[in-house]
């Protein structure tokens, strides 16, 4: 195993990918100098120590050396609650907090949840964000360092720790192929952590428009998109850069796919090396929680909890006017912007259900109203030339049968046939006059339809 060293290694799961960046030196001396992409023969976390070592021999052949790794985890595998407690020193805010990460790692599966704050506790805080991770997750994590021969210091939400280089409160949009996630900075701490339901453009626009009318977001809104998408209409948002994480990165950084990585895709993995570089900085830290029980305790753990929770009584009884009176503003005013919203909210569900029953067309129909419709283009309408019937198997095999007053006019039919692109082996069956006195011709022509087949 590779210890040691003034770099870093970030590694920003995905759910089949692993985006590499090692960031070498300290303080303004930090340049990054390797980018890569990682791309597992499945979920990364289904046989930890297969991935692990594809992905040691991934960065032997791309020359990444860096012994110490810090992994940025998707937020749709975490939990974060936002956590009320009362206005108190660092010390029994933190005791406090212990209780709630107590109560929420009971309330996991598969052995319970390892659960930090996010930021230091400080004293009169009163709103802190827990984000809890699976233990049975984080497991796995190690195992594939390990299996990679790293040493694992850091595990924290990718979207979280990109958002702790911005200076200011902001609200930030992380935008990825398999989805979005939204983060809240206010005073100095994360506040919000959420994947978005959905990863389509339109509906993560409507779902940030609610988040940041009920959750009274303050400062422009952050964008760093790793899609390559088209971005969100109707919003006031600033790209994050390279420059605004104060990343140097080397222009022969990029390595083995990294070089189709879409817009800003390598981003949340520069930010992710950089606060790994200075774990102070890191939002949150699973491998090293500051909720974590400590080792010794004078009192034992029960006369702690008892402490803890006696401190918590006292002082919630002292803030009980205050949090009432608060809560009661604050739900006067959630009920306002609830209403005001109703007319919105109703006419998007009305057009989400308008498109819903018009996709079905789209989704359900067959290929022989695309048949029909490509046979009407062949056909000039200001001709004497009509059909009469048409055949259609379901191997795409059809026959034609039709009228008209001129010969010419059918060769031209059958012409414009053979040379269509979405029809092969066009054969002309039956010529004749079909008596009468209009002098009509008959015809019969036989094709087969469909874009994947090849011309004889």
């Amino acid at each position: 195993m590779r210890i040691g060293g003034s770099a870093i290694l970030a590694l920003a799961f995905g759910d089949r990918e692993i985006i590499c960046c090692q960031t070498d030196g300290k303080g303004s001396a930090r340049v990054v100098k390797k980018i890569a992409r990682f791309d597992a023969a499945g979920p990364l976390l289904e046989r930890p120590e297969m991935t692990g070592q594809a992905l040691a021999q991934f960065l032997e052949q791309h020359h990444i050396k860096a012994g110490r790794a810090v992994v940025g985890v998707p937020a749709r595998w975490v939990i974060a609650q936002e956590k009320e407690i009362p206005p108190t020193d660092a010390s029994a805010a933190t005791a406090i907090l212990r209780l709630q990460a107590e109560r929420m790692a009971m309330g996991g599966d598969a052995g319970g949840l390892i659960v930090d704050s996010a930021g230091d506790v400080v004293a009169g805080n009163t709103r802190v964000l827990l984000v809890g991770m699976l233990k049975a997750q984080i497991d796995k994590v190690r195992k594939l360092t390990d299996a990679a021969g790293l040493h694992l210091v850091a595990v924290c939400p990718t979207t979280l720790a990109t958002s702790a280089l911005i200076e200011s409160d902001h609200a930030m949009l992380s935008l990825a192929s398999t989805g979005a996630e939204f983060v809240q900075w206010q005073g100095g701490a994360a506040r919000t952590l959420r994947p978005l339901a959905s990863a389509d453009p339109q509906q993560v626009n409507l779902e940030l428009k609610r988040i940041l009318a009920l959750g009274g977001a303050s400062g422009q809104l952050r964008v760093c998109d790793a899609s390559g998408g088209a971005g969100l209409a109707g919003l006031d948002a600033k790209a994050v850069s390279a420059a605004e994480l104060n990343a140097r990165i080397d222009p022969a950084a990029m390595n083995g796919s990294a070089a189709t990585l879409k817009s800003a895709g390598h981003l949340p993995a520069v930010a992710l090396s950089l606060v790994g570089l200075d774990e102070a900085r890191l939002p949150v830290n699973f491998i090293d929680s500051r909720l974590a029980p400590e080792k010794t305790s004078r009192f034992g753990r029960p006369a702690y909890l008892a402490m803890a929770a006696g401190v918590a009584i006292i002082v919630g009884i002292i803030s009980l006017v205050m949090t009432v009176h608060s809560r009661e503003a604050e739900q006067a005013m959630l009920a306002e912007q609830l209403k005001k919203l109703e007319p919105d909210v109703k006419a998007a569900q009305a057009r989400v259900d308008r498109f819903k029953f018009g996709r079905t067309f789209f989704e359900n129909r067959g290929g022989n109203l695309d048949c029909v419709r490509q046979l009407s283009l062949a056909f000039n309408y200001d001709e004497p030339i009509w059909t009469t019937g048409i055949t259609l198997r379901d191997n795409g095999e059809g026959t034609l049968q039709g009228k008209s007053t001129d010969q010419r006019l059918i060769l031209a039919l059958r012409d414009r046939l053979m040379n269509d692109k979405y029809f092969a082996r066009v054969q002309l069956l039956d010529l004749r006059e079909a008596g009468g006195r209009g002098g009509e011709i008959t015809y019969s022509i036989s094709f087969v339809y469909g874009q994947s087949e090849v011309r004889q």
